[in-house]
């Protein structure tokens, strides 16, 4: 009687688990920075979502600017430029603060003109200025960590395409 009850009660289980991922939401497309950015209504955003939410999608978003820029898809890369532009203004204008670190003004001041100079080798469709000008964006990243208490975290350049995307530019 005694694994009956267990076998049933394994059972049950399982079911509540799948019929919970079933209800789930389901996208075959990441949220843009825009649908998960904050409201202008929040005032305690920065309070809510933490810091490392945001730098995860920075991280994210950088490898794949730097995936559509190798493979010299401009307009991926471009997109991808625009999604990092966005987290960067959340960031910049969240107040947000870590061991009395302002984050924010430290993403203000060396972020941006990284980004800006990848843009303009996106907009020039030079593939050797892109990636200089990324390499620069992620050295002024490891700065930007150090700056914060956090040189444990190095960035380097991709070696490698760890998404299950295709960042080949289309057949003209």
């Amino acid at each position: 009687m005694k694994n009956q009850f267990r076998v049933l009660a394994a059972l049950l289980i399982t079911v509540l688990v799948f019929v919970g991922f079933a209800c789930q939401p389901q996208s075959s497309e990441e949220p843009s920075v825009s649908e998960t950015a904050h409201s202008d209504s929040d005032e305690n955003y920065a309070e809510t979502v933490p810091l490392i939410y945001h730098m995860s999608f920075i991280q994210r978003y950088s490898t794949k600017l730097y995936l559509a820029g190798m493979e010299e898809n401009w307009g991926l890369a471009d997109i991808y430029a625009h999604e990092l532009e966005e987290l960067s203004e959340v960031i910049s204008e969240g107040n947000m603060m870590d061991d009395g670190i302002d984050i924010s003004n430290l993403m203000s001041t060396m972020f941006p003109p990284q980004l800006e100079q990848v843009g303009e080798a996106i907009d020039n469709q030079d593939l050797s200025q892109f990636r200089q000008n990324y390499e620069n964006m992620i050295q002024t990243c490891n700065q930007c960590h150090q700056a914060a208490d956090y040189g444990l975290v190095k960035i380097t350049i991709p070696e490698g395409n760890p998404f299950n995307q295709d960042f080949s530019a289309p057949a003209e």
